[in-house]
């Protein structure tokens, strides 16, 4: 009765395929596995590299811009200064002029800008 219980509790012929069938299709599984991890990977290197150049154009476009914008307030100064000019009262421009061209006097009335004239001994 014992070689009977033993034998009745091995697997058949059908168990050992079964078996055999399931150990193909785990080798199977575990190699797509492997294959869509290092997929993984080089899509995670893929995003962090696209991840810096976004950094990267994000800086060079705020540089861009803090350029731009300094020159145009530079521009925008230069117009201002260039308009006040312009607006000056012509009378206060005329009395600007006249006194670029008048020649200096100061204290007892001599003139700053000529050369003294020679003295001649009596």
């Amino acid at each position: 009765m014992n070689s009977l219980t033993s034998q009745a509790r091995q697997p058949g012929p059908e168990v050992a395929e079964q078996l055999s069938v399931y150990q193909h299709s785990l080798k199977e599984k575990t190699r797509q596995m492997k294959s869509m991890a290092a997929e993984l990977n080089m899509f995670q290197a893929q995003v962090n590299e696209y991840r810096y150049e976004i950094e990267r154009v994000t800086r060079e476009l705020q540089d861009t811009k803090r350029k731009y914008y300094e020159q145009r307030r530079k521009d925008q100064v230069e117009k201002e200064a260039v308009r006040d000019d312009t607006l000056v009262d012509p009378l206060v421009q005329q009395q600007q002029q006249f006194t670029a061209t008048q020649t200096r006097f100061t204290g007892g009335g001599f003139n700053l800008h000529s050369n003294p004239p020679e003295f001649q001994p009596q």
